[in-house]
């Protein structure tokens, strides 16, 4: 690989360069490849070649890092490719560049297609665009090589982390409740968090404590995050349910019996492990209940969930989420089925009512089509007028027979421009009334109208799909069910609801509904 020397005269401007210098671990500060060593190796080449740095990276990441964590390298590269006065970077070697093909290809591209020279200071070697096919394979050999020992060493790291695991020692960080011991580099109970993890394990295991209940307790008892805040429930259950704690560590899709010290008992992991498996089998078995998923507690807003008792009566009651509370108590199936039929008559039209409606719709939407279609039709003319004065003024502008004066050319560019654009939306707006809204008008009017004598007829689960269409959501207290309407559907239950039932002028029912 060639040498160049970049000798100037003191009273030369001095080219600016960029000075990059990076260790893998705080090992290699020990080893010789200290970022202070590379940085003074880097400010001498540059004095050797009439360099100025004027601006430095000292980082340690691993060349192997995801994009996230080599946030400095990629820093590095965007600084150089915006600043085109900058046109040498250093580095120390090869190795401390990169160790990887994709960092290969960044420096390459600066090379290339952003003129850029890169420097190697402990080689004295250069890089750049003039470079010959030899240099170029040459910097492929030691990128190569480079690759190949960072491979070695991961797959020694790997090795020896396998061959720790299998003696029982945890290889790893250190999950909550222990602490990694620097000296002897093994796992111990940290004493400030393990209470807590015990604490966890105690209080789940009684079966009476939901995950967001249990977080609630533990951040009443001053358990928090590293951020001072309530821990996540995907958290706590990683805690809940990770066996390192009594003994037994995972690693590579293997356990191992660990010698490290344990937290609680096998039986009161067993014990929690046991509390979720029943709730996950009581959520299965709660997909069979027909008015699951429909109802929230009037009291407490947790969902209300159904449960079998003597194999054969269905009861519906609070999920107690939140904690238990008194209000709403176990409602037979049957029984939430009878408290549901005044939601859906709250929504069924009488047939005089409808007939009385679809008249006064007919009447409505044809004096509402008249006034859209004559605005339609005026809209359209301005807006064909606004295009004309927006021609004639380009024309005016090109012809150079009235040369108009540029400032005066623009301002009413941007107005007529801007009233072409403004009748465009309005026209926009008038083009969506519905086609076919008389259609969809009779066609809701008469599901209204039989929507009770269909829920008498349905068995539950069909009570259930029809209870779904007309309603988004169900609060049920002690006494009575409160529906949350779909519309229009809210428009007819309101209208129902009325000494003198007349069509609202904002219903969805309209024709631009």
């Amino acid at each position: 690989m060639k040498t160049q020397l970049f000798v100037g005269f003191k009273n030369k401007i001095m080219p600016n360069s960029l000075l990059y210098v990076r260790v893998s671990s705080k090992e290699q500060e020990k080893e010789g490849w200290s970022l202070d060593a590379q940085e003074k190796l880097g400010i001498e080449y540059t004095a050797r070649h009439n360099l100025k740095i004027v601006k430095t990276w000292k980082v340690q990441e691993s060349a192997w890092s995801n994009k996230k964590e080599r946030v400095a390298f990629n820093q590095m590269i965007e600084y150089a490719k915006k600043h085109d006065e900058i046109k040498h970077i250093i580095f120390d070697i090869t190795d401390r560049r990169t160790r990887n093909d994709f960092d290969k290809m960044k420096i390459i591209d600066l090379i290339k297609n952003f003129d850029k020279t890169i420097h190697f200071s402990r080689s004295n070697k250069t890089v750049d665009k003039n470079s010959g096919s030899d240099d170029i394979f040459m910097l492929d050999i030691e990128v190569a090589v480079a690759k190949k020992m960072s491979n070695d060493i991961s797959r020694k790291s790997q090795m020896g982390m396998l061959e720790k695991a299998e003696q029982g020692f945890y290889p790893s960080t250190a999950p909550y409740g222990y602490r990694n011991n620097k000296l002897t580099r093994l796992i111990e109970v940290d004493p400030d968090n393990a209470s807590f993890v015990k604490n966890a394990y105690q209080q789940m295991a009684t079966g009476n404590y939901s995950i967001n209940m249990l977080a609630d307790w533990l951040f009443k008892h001053n358990f928090k995050s590293k951020g001072g805040k309530k821990i996540y429930k995907s958290a706590l259950v990683k805690v809940l349910r990770n066996p390192i704690y009594y003994g037994v560590f995972r690693w590579k899709n293997k356990s191992y019996s660990g010698s490290h010290e344990k937290i609680i008992t096998k039986q009161l992991f067993d014990e929690v492990q046991n509390v979720f498996e029943r709730r996950t089998k009581n959520y299965k078995s709660r997909k069979d209940f027909a008015f699951n998923n429909l109802l929230n507690c009037g009291e407490c807003s947790c969902k209300v969930s159904g449960e079998e008792k003597k194999k054969r009566y269905i009861y519906y009651h609070c999920s107690f989420s939140k904690g238990r509370h008194n209000g709403v108590g176990y409602v037979p199936e049957n029984r939430l089925a009878e408290m549901f039929e005044d939601s859906v008559k709250g929504v069924t039209m009488p047939d005089d009512k409808v007939d009385w409606f679809k008249e006064n719709l007919r009447q409505r939407y044809k004096n509402t089509a008249e006034i859209a279609n004559n605005r339609l039709l005026r809209l359209q003319r301005e807006h064909e007028m606004a295009n004309t004065r927006l021609k004639n003024l380009y024309k005016e502008k090109f012809s150079g027979k009235n040369k108009m004066q540029e400032e005066m050319f623009l301002i009413l560019e941007k107005e007529y421009n801007d009233e072409v654009l403004n009748l465009k939306n309005q026209l926009a707006t008038v083009e969506k009334i519905n086609p076919n809204f008389l259609e969809d008008g009779d066609k809701i009017l008469e599901l209204s109208n039989s929507l009770h004598r269909l829920y008498l007829r349905a068995n539950s689960h069909e009570k259930a799909h029809l209870l779904k269409l007309i309603a988004s959501n169900y609060r049920l207290t002690d006494v009575s069910i409160c529906p949350i309407y779909r519309k229009p559907l809210s428009f007819i239950a309101e209208g129902l609801s009325r000494s003198q039932w007349l069509p609202r002028e904002d219903s969805n029912l309209g024709p631009s509904g």
